[in-house]
């Protein structure tokens, strides 16, 4: 009786032979997958683009100002970073 009650509202793939394809088609088609979503998304950042700057263009010059500094960020941390591992890889080597 305890056994039965473990196992109820737990579905294996192997009880279940969908659940194993659907973990399969998931498994080897996720490149896929996500590039579909990230299209959509794209898409969807676009058109929202376009309408927040018809209608809104004070909020767009805002918007264009945070992706700049969003931009220059990441630029200044990849410097910072390559600057980083120049100076660590010219003390290993002084170590030596």
């Amino acid at each position: 009786m305890k056994s039965e009650a473990s196992k109820v509202g737990r579905m294996s793939s192997k009880e279940v032979p969908m659940l194993r394809t659907l973990a399969t088609l998931l498994k080897k088609g996720w490149p896929f997958l996500s590039a579909a979503v990230l299209t959509v998304l794209v898409i969807v950042a676009y058109n929202m683009g376009e309408i927040l700057e018809k209608h809104h263009r004070k909020l767009m010059e805002n918007v264009h100002y945070a992706i700049a500094a969003l931009i220059l960020f990441v630029s200044f941390y990849f410097i910072a970073l390559l600057i980083r591992t120049v100076w660590t890889t010219v003390h290993d080597e002084d170590d030596q």
